[in-house]
């Protein structure tokens, strides 16, 4: 583990993992062991915003705030305290996207393991707490898995309610692709038919680009839809025949029974957003009213995570 010297992200610890034949990305124990940069096959494979690697924002930060240190990388995960447009749920205020991206991480361990096949997979163990001034502790576990020989990552999150109350546990996987792989030319595939739905009407007036690479506009704006998928494993590919290379994100149903996909078509922005969810984008209240807010009880653990496979597409 090492400290970064200077810039934003000034002191932040970091995690750098380099896999023969694998994949190589930063893990950042102070951003909720979420995922900077990665590459794969001598290309970057996730997106990273124009802010570059930031300090997280310190906890409690509310409202907008969230974009002010929206760093990218291939994974920000969001939750457990809330996902999508910030929310008034009773007497919390919740900020955009929740507080997981500013929870600092204890590492547990880092350990080799010899496979069958006598390659190496490396596991990474973190441990967190998500609370709040009123009694709600949740704690987390994750487990980041990945072999050389392989461009493989699991994320595994085992999340626990230690507290006295009934609490909830909205959670997104925000994975980020960005250029070469997510340029004009990509295209995604799903493992079954999807129902897209458009987030509003300016979503609507995109479509028709709901599973290809738009081209780059000077003046873009962001479009969100939602696919609805059935069947109990859920995944979705991103392919690019010109650099030779294919994205595969997996996850269960019945952890993750939402998708949201996110496409900002600006110069300077462009990037794609893949997001298994258990939640909608409206906010904690909102879900709340409808009956489909995710709950913990007390004692009660759910484990969620995704999987991620870099490929190169064979002709």
């Amino acid at each position: 583990m090492a400290r970064l010297d200077g810039g934003p992200a000034d002191g932040m610890r970091v995690i750098d993992v380099s896999m023969s034949g694998g994949l190589s990305f930063r893990v950042l124990p102070d951003r909720g062991f979420d995922i900077g940069f990665c590459w794969s096959h001598g290309m970057p494979v996730g997106w990273e915003s124009a802010l570059g690697e930031t300090l997280p924002l310190p906890p409690g930060a509310e409202g907008m705030g969230w974009l002010e240190a929206f760093s990218g990388g291939l994974l920000v995960t969001c939750g457990p305290d809330n996902i999508g447009l910030p929310s008034v749920d009773g007497d919390e205020r919740l900020g955009l996207h929740g507080s997981w991206s500013s929870l600092p991480a204890r590492v547990v361990s880092l350990d080799r393991v010899v496979l069958a096949d006598g390659n190496i997979e490396l596991c990474l163990v973190a441990a967190m707490v998500q609370t709040n001034a009123a009694g709600r502790r949740i704690e987390i576990t994750r487990t980041l898995r990945t072999p050389t020989n392989q461009s493989v990552l699991s994320v595994t999150d085992v999340l626990t309610n230690t507290g006295s109350s009934t609490e909830p546990i909205p959670m997104l996987y925000h994975v980020n692709i960005g250029a070469p792989l997510w340029s004009p030319g990509a295209v995604l595939n799903y493992l079954d038919e999807v129902k897209t739905v458009p987030r509003d009407d300016y979503a609507e007036t995109k479509l028709a680009l709901a599973a290809v690479a738009p081209d780059l506009e000077i003046d873009g704006q962001e479009y969100v839809f939602e696919q609805v998928m059935s069947g109990e494993n859920l995944g979705v590919t991103v392919s690019n025949e010109s650099v030779g290379l294919q994205l595969s994100l997996s996850w269960t149903q019945g952890s993750l029974p939402r998708f949201h996909q996110w496409i900002h078509p600006a110069v300077g922005t462009y990037a794609l957003g893949l997001e298994p969810a258990n939640a909608s984008l409206a906010g904690r209240h909102v879900d709340r009213l409808a009956g489909s807010l995710p709950e913990l009880q007390p004692g009660e653990s759910q484990t969620l995570g995704v999987t991620l496979v870099v490929s190169a597409l064979t002709k």
